[in-house]
């Protein structure tokens, strides 16, 4: 598995953006996500858009965003928009991109990585800790979790 910028592979960028727009988009908000995707990498390094390739084929997706349209903008980066596809389930494809995540997240300078989810058990086992709840612009609310990306001694 090789997980890859969509900055770098400009070649296959509308088999990524469908991906994304696919699973995480709306029929109508498709220009949405083809801006987001086309100026990633901001002064910071975010926002900054990521698929997982299995032998060729676009099987993921995660981002790195300023703000995963919740209400905690004072926290930043989130890891959002992780998907895999149901074929390619249960082979750890999450759990790496995650771990990706974390790495690049750290590489660019950040201490924390947050992300919002209902999901039980899964984040927990990957050392991230729950820490308050956000609410969307939809009414809809949601856990914030957090990971430390600095090491302990």
């Amino acid at each position: 598995m090789e997980i890859l910028d969509v900055q770098t592979i400009p070649n296959r960028f509308d088999e990524a953006l469908q991906l994304f727009w696919g699973y995480w988009g709306q029929e109508n908000n498709k220009p949405f996500y083809e801006q987001c995707m086309l100026n990633a990498n901001g002064p910071d390094g975010i926002p900054r858009f990521y698929v997982a390739s299995v032998e060729g084929e676009f099987v993921g997706t995660y981002a790195l965003l300023r703000n995963d349209i919740n209400s905690r903008h004072d926290l930043y980066p989130w890891f959002a928009c992780l998907y895999v596809k149901e074929e390619h389930r249960g082979k750890g494809i999450a759990s790496e991109m995650l771990r990706h995540a974390e790495g690049v997240a750290k590489n660019l300078g950040f201490k924390m990585l947050y992300l919002e989810s209902n999901l039980e058990g899964f984040y927990e086992k990957l050392g991230w800790v729950e820490n308050g709840i956000t609410h969307d612009p939809f009414g809809n609310s949601a856990k914030i979790y957090e990971k430390s990306l600095e090491v302990v001694k």
